[in-house]
């Protein structure tokens, strides 16, 4: 029996490149896990202007979160398998080859967006409307 190579030539080219780039694609991904990957890490609604999201289709109860962008070999390596309840998945470490965290811009994506009411800009008000300017010029008077 004899093959003609003429009429198969594209499958006597095309198998062998089919397997090599899934033994590449594999090494790639699930070996050296050499991807970016994103998900949301958590935010401070009242320090940070964070993202929206529902927890159910009804949107009955929200929470805030920001996207994180980091490199998943580093991830793997700082957290396990488990990234669900490690912190370090949350920042971006000096190790780490790349890392963002995105924050909501209310520019681009308006109503997703939480406002930040910083504590201490309440804190703030409360204490310049106690203390009257008479008696912050005494406190500062300086003699010569």
């Amino acid at each position: 029996m004899k093959i003609n190579f003429r009429e198969h030539i594209f499958s006597l080219i095309l198998t062998p490149l089919i397997i090599i780039i899934c033994v590449i694609s594999y090494f790639r991904f699930m070996v050296y896990r050499d991807y970016i990957v994103e998900y949301e890490g958590v935010c401070d609604p009242l320090v940070d202007k964070c993202f929206i999201g529902c927890e159910d289709d009804a949107c009955t109860t929200e929470y805030y979160y920001t996207l994180i962008q980091k490199y998943a070999h580093d991830l793997y390596k700082e957290c396990g398998n488990d990234v669900t309840d490690c912190e370090e998945a949350n920042i971006c470490l000096p190790d780490d080859r790349e890392c963002s965290i995105v924050y909501c811009d209310v520019e681009v994506d308006g109503a997703l967006c939480s406002i930040p009411t910083n504590g201490l800009d309440n804190l703030q008000n409360d204490i310049n409307v106690d203390v009257g300017e008479e008696d912050l010029l005494q406190d500062n008077d300086i003699d010569i």
